[in-house]
């Protein structure tokens, strides 16, 4: 939905939750979901009143989405582009960053690949790119010059992969020939497709301290893609970068490295790099941990076999860090100096998307809501950040199924996400952004 402020004219706020919620494998299954789930969520939040239609995040698996942009597809995407406007459902934002496979078990690190050095990276995200130009256009018609699509992906690759600095620029080439191409497609429908590259923490950028010196680096291998020989090459590659690779900034991400809003919202737009996307989402938090026997149980007790769950601890200024829940039982159970390292920590930080207006799990262990909300606020207050005329927000808590009954609240799915909108559209209000309605 989109959503305005009487003081920003011109500006707005692009809201809708992530369909990798939805274990589809197909596009049939999409449907599916977006029919059980997305409608009658729509319905219970006014959207018939609404004048951009309802907002969603579109995830589609590589082999669906890569075979919907050639001939053979042709069906399928106008299936697709059939069901959205018929129902009026804006698909103004994109995740490609799972590959496939999203909900299997044994998930874990393999989320990350192909990395960014591998060609089916770049192909699968250039075939959602003419998806997402193709359907924007069928549900809201025409260029819109004050519009853009975002699609978020990792920042290259899982860190323990890394092997040297030619891992980064490699994966920072494919980026910039992912730019390069889009500026191909700009001339042919003219609406602006922001790449939002999402630090998370174990990756290649495991937080936005680390996006800087990231972009810099793609915008040297742009230069070199684009050839020397090209007239004007460093603006013109530069611009191109600028126009098209952003930040996706997931607000769990930055708070489990405990990353003020303050600095993750200047890291993620230092030298004018636009914001295509931020992430509203809440991680897992446990104060004290040493104190808090229950709260390291149920802690512990929430690994499992799909996602990972980095763990990031910190006392004063010292930090520790798990690639997952796994390895924090194992340290903790070896004893020793890592053991003692972690029993000393003020806070526990968890990846773990938890559902964004639950302030509190159980017992001890509770949520990074507050630093969400800051975040949001942070971010809402400053529209010249942005580097886009609209902010998009999406609403990412693609674990229930594996959260425990009380993480899930009262009620089914449809319930547990109208809490999620209610509790964001509070927020937005609060900073005087209100739904455009008809």
């Amino acid at each position: 939905m989109l959503l305005e402020h009487h003081d920003h004219p011109g500006r707005g706020i692009r809201l809708g939750y992530c369909l990798n919620l939805h274990p589809a494998d197909d596009l049939d299954g999409l449907l599916r979901g977006m029919s059980e789930i997305t409608l009658p969520l729509a319905e219970r939040l006014g959207g018939a009143r609404l004048r951009e239609g309802f907002g969603v995040g579109l995830w589609l698996p590589a082999h669906v989405a890569m075979a919907m942009t050639v001939d053979e597809g042709a069906a399928d995407a106008e299936r697709l582009v059939e069901f959205l406007v018929a129902h009026r459902l804006d698909p103004f934002t994109f995740n490609a960053f799972p590959y496939g496979g999203f909900h299997r078990d044994t998930l874990k690190e393999a989320v990350f690949r192909p990395t960014w050095k591998a060609p089916e990276r770049l192909a699968f995200t250039l075939s959602v790119a003419a998806l997402a130009l193709e359907t924007r256009a069928a549900v809201l018609g025409g260029s819109g010059e004050k519009r853009h699509t975002s699609i978020s992906t990792h920042t290259g690759m899982y860190g323990a992969w890394i092997e040297s600095a030619a891992d980064r620029d490699a994966c920072a080439e494919n980026v910039a020939l992912f730019a390069l191409q889009l500026a191909q497609f700009d001339s042919e429908a003219g609406d602006r497709i922001i790449l939002s590259l999402e630090p998370e923490p174990r990756s290649l950028a495991n937080d936005t301290r680390e996006l800087p010196a990231y972009f810099e680096r793609i915008r040297v291998r742009a230069r070199e893609v684009l050839g020397r020989g090209h007239p004007n090459v460093r603006e013109v590659s530069e611009e191109i970068v600028r126009r098209h690779i952003g930040t996706c900034l997931d607000a769990c991400h930055a708070a489990v490295e405990f990353e003020s809003s303050e600095n993750a919202l200047h890291n993620s737009t230092a030298a004018g790099v636009p914001l295509g996307k931020l992430q509203f989402s809440s991680a897992l938090a446990l104060p004290h941990p040493a104190d808090d026997a229950d709260g390291r149980a149920r802690l512990l007790a929430m690994d499992e076999p799909i996602y990972l769950h980095q763990v990031t601890g910190k006392n004063g200024s010292d930090f520790v860090r798990a690639s997952d829940l796994g390895e924090l039982r194992a340290a903790l159970e070896a004893g020793g100096a890592e053991a003692d390292a972690w029993n000393a920590c003020d806070e526990w930080r968890c990846h773990f998307h938890v559902p964004v207006d639950l302030e509190r799990v159980a017992g001890g262990l509770g949520t990074t809501r507050s630093h969400a909300d800051d975040l949001l606020a942070r971010v809402v207050a400053a529209p010249e950040r942005w580097g886009t005329h609209e902010l998009h927000v999406e609403i990412e808590t693609y674990t229930w199924d594996i959260l425990p009954r009380e993480a899930r609240g009262s009620g089914d799915l449809v319930d547990g996400l109208e809490r999620e909108y209610r509790h964001v559209l509070t927020r937005l209000a609060e900073a005087g952004w209100f739904p455009a309605t008809i």
